[in-house]
């Protein structure tokens, strides 16, 4: 009999092991949790409305959150997106580099080492382990559960930013609302209720004008020079569609923000050189040695004078040229129309005018391409 009361409490511990390593796996199917998300002192509500998910037990984040535009705080960190060998995500402070090869689920340091956390694609976009991302630049991340406005996922860069207790705190009725919109957002809509002998006029859909040409066998390359633009003009581009950003090299300093947004928005970026070959290849030094120092990228595509394109070609630069260089947004419509074949289009560089040829190019069924080094 004391032989059974001794193997009791073992038998009680492992299930209470057997059933704690179960419950993860079953709370994160019943999908109850809610977590928000905040840099340093202010909430994170980012475009598209995503959030934290947790995924076997770690909490991953989208990549947009270390983005200072996305979140309004700066968190120390750059992001870029890349097409090269699949979809590429990186982060990267001054004092680190992280690139993350999304569909093959690897991750490495600037040095080439591999991590062992990955990046996963979710709502289309990836997201990245907080903690572990957190951990590599020297970033505070906040693991914080309430018992009535879910969990708060937390990350701060600043020493002078409140404790997590009294950003709870403050932020009560601010979480309280975030977590209630949430939860009325998830419960199911009820199905309406179909009312007899109602006619209900059909909703008109666009239409094409009559004779307009299906375009979309037509390639248009496109590429921006951003060199004097005061906004910033990644935010007039519609998602998916990429450019290649062109800078002079007296720009690069000036127009570093805009630099870091179009690499953050995966745009390529090129040079503008002028001058005679010796010139242009002191041009392009310089300005990759910027561009390493601005956003930790460097670049071979130039834009150059047509007399040195076959030059600095042999030298193994990848040069853009141009079939229509800018102009109003009138006349590079006029321009497409006429075409019958891919184009490399420079678009106007003026907000307006960029959004309207944008508009038209995706609704007249072009194909729009992002020039890379391996298209030039």
């Amino acid at each position: 009999m004391k032989l059974i009361k001794k193997r009791i409490p073992t038998i009680l511990c492992a299930l209470v092991l057997l059933l704690g390593g179960l419950l993860p796996a079953w709370a994160s199917s019943a999908n109850t949790t809610v977590y928000l998300l905040a840099a340093n002192d202010k909430f994170c509500d980012l475009a598209g409305g995503f959030l934290p998910v947790a995924v076997d037990g770690t909490i991953y984040v989208p990549y947009t959150v270390f983005d200072k535009d996305a979140t309004g705080v700066d968190l120390g960190v750059y992001y870029g997106l890349k097409q090269e060998q699949g979809t590429i995500l990186s982060l990267y402070s001054i004092n680190g580099h992280l690139t993350f090869r999304v569909s093959m689920g690897l991750c490495e340091d600037g040095q080439g080492n591999p991590m062992d956390f990955r990046a996963l694609p979710r709502h289309g976009i990836p997201y990245v382990p907080a903690a572990a991302v957190c951990a590599f630049f020297g970033l505070q991340y906040s693991f914080l559960p309430t018992t009535d406005r879910g969990t708060l996922i937390r990350i701060t860069s600043s020493p002078n930013t409140l404790s997590d207790a009294l950003f709870l705190a403050s932020a009560r009725s601010s979480m309280q609302e975030r977590y209630n919109n949430i939860l009325q957002a998830r419960e199911p809509t009820p199905s309406a209720t179909p009312t007899p002998d109602v006619s209900v006029p059909p909703t008109a859909q666009p239409t094409v004008p009559a004779g307009r040409p299906d375009r979309s066998n037509i390639r248009v390359y496109l590429a921006v020079n951003a060199s004097e633009s005061e906004s910033n003009l990644t935010t007039h581009f519609p998602v998916g569609v990429q450019a290649l950003f062109l800078f002079t090299l007296d720009s690069l300093v000036s127009r570093a923000d805009q630099v870091r947004s179009a690499v953050a928005a995966g745009h390529s970026i090129g040079l503008i050189v002028e001058g005679d070959l010796a010139q242009a290849r002191a041009q392009l030094d310089q300005g990759n040695r910027l561009l390493s120092h601005i956003a930790r990228v460097s670049t071979h595509i130039v834009s150059a004078p047509a007399e040195l394109q076959d030059q600095l070609a042999q030298e193994g630069w990848r040069c853009w040229r141009g079939h229509y260089p800018g102009g109003t947004s009138t006349t590079v419509l006029s321009y497409l129309d006429a075409r019958q074949s891919t184009t490399r289009l420079e678009l106007p560089a003026t907000p307006a005018a960029l959004s309207r040829v944008l508009t038209t190019l995706r609704q007249d069924g072009y194909t729009l391409r992002q020039p890379v080094e391996t298209d030039l």
